[in-house]
């Protein structure tokens, strides 16, 4: 890429690589530079955002985001907390030099690897991938009374059961943070993973006005299931979630993700984006059994010559220990240590 160079974004480029996100075909919220406030101010993780540019235009963007971290390590994200990000590129070239400056920044910081989470993969980018990843993504029908039937025949029947039962209630008026994170957090101790902090929910909604949407299924006036989701463009993701023991039984999960498509209709949104899932997991089958085809997800790694991919993730048998260990704690406690794992692990 003849007379391209590589910056680092400053403040004065903000909003040409707000445009050319916004523009992109690929860009996602995770390339948004809102992500990064939520993160600089949740975690005070030190963000690299790097721009490919020719005659002043830019013609790639990669967000990096290192990691220090006293259990893994360091290591360099595109971008953590986000289930996408990566390397968005017009051109093969541009991907070439945006992954040669992520090798640069990764070695500057002492850290083992850098991972690109590419939901599309840019061009000549073949770097190892992991594979363990897929995410769940479908067009929504274009009125509210077609959600229900677009369901699969036995999760369908599931919705309609929790509906005539009627014991249960959908309120797609916002969730408080509290109400909605002490479920998100049961749900956290129960799978044995650090719990996210408080402050990360209410610094989203901070870095995304209008963008973030929560609703809860509620059975005698108190929620058993919550949604958060984000509107990007026309997409309407359901991202993080709760529910309390009693939602399995009546349905309340099912009635939910339902809910959510139907008000994803309402809000003018084309396609919902349920998210992504290890496979072979509970989720997994979950948003399978609800009509989603899983998509792979090319999470792609830089790493030494040599080295083995990571494995940071619930699959890895290496943390059997810690997930027994967060699932013990009380929920006082496995709040305070989550919040402090959380803000160390490249998720």
């Amino acid at each position: 890429m003849s007379g391209a160079t590589i910056r680092e974004l400053t403040p004065e480029r903000e909003g040409a690589w707000q445009a050319y996100v916004l523009a992109h075909p690929h860009g996602t919220l995770f390339h948004d530079l809102a992500w990064r406030h939520m993160l600089r101010k949740t975690f005070r993780h030190r963000c690299c955002y790097l721009m490919a540019e020719q005659d002043g235009q830019i013609r790639g963007v990669l967000p990096l985001v290192i990691i220090r971290s006293i259990f893994f390590g360091t290591s360099v994200v595109s971008v953590p907390f986000g289930v996408y990000g990566g390397v968005l590129a017009d051109d093969a070239a541009s991907t070439v030099a945006l992954c040669d400056a992520a090798t640069e920044a990764a070695a500057d910081a002492g850290a083992a690897y850098v991972e690109l989470r590419h939901l599309h993969l840019p061009p000549a980018c073949d770097l190892p991938e992991s594979g363990l990843h897929c995410t769940f993504i479908k067009d929504l029908p274009n009125t509210v009374e077609e959600v229900l039937p677009s369901i699969p025949r036995k999760a369908r029947a599931e919705v309609r059961k929790a509906r005539t039962a009627g014991v249960l209630t959908v309120n797609t008026k916002p969730v408080t943070i509290p109400e909605f994170h002490s479920l998100f957090a049961e749900n956290k101790r129960k799978l044995g993973s650090p719990i996210f902090p408080k402050s990360m929910f209410w610094n989203l909604h901070e870095a995304l006005p209008g963008r973030v949407h929560t609703m809860a299924v509620e059975k005698d006036g108190r929620a058993i299931a919550v949604l958060m989701s984000f509107l990007w463009r026309d997409t309407f993701m359901a991202y993080y979630s709760g529910a309390d023991d009693t939602a399995n039984a009546s349905s309340a999960n099912n009635l939910l993700y339902a809910a959510a498509m139907e008000e994803a209709v309402r809000l003018g949104a084309k396609t919902f984006d349920f998210g992504r899932s290890r496979r072979d997991t509970g989720p997994y089958a979950f948003k399978v059994n609800q009509g989603f085809e899983p998509l792979p997800l090319h999470y792609q790694f830089v790493t030494k010559r040599g080295a083995r991919l990571p494995s940071i993730n619930a699959s890895n048998p290496r943390y059997d220990f810690a997930k027994k260990l967060f699932r013990s704690l009380p929920m006082m406690a496995a709040e305070k240590l989550g919040s402090f794992v959380a803000k160390r692990m490249p998720v």
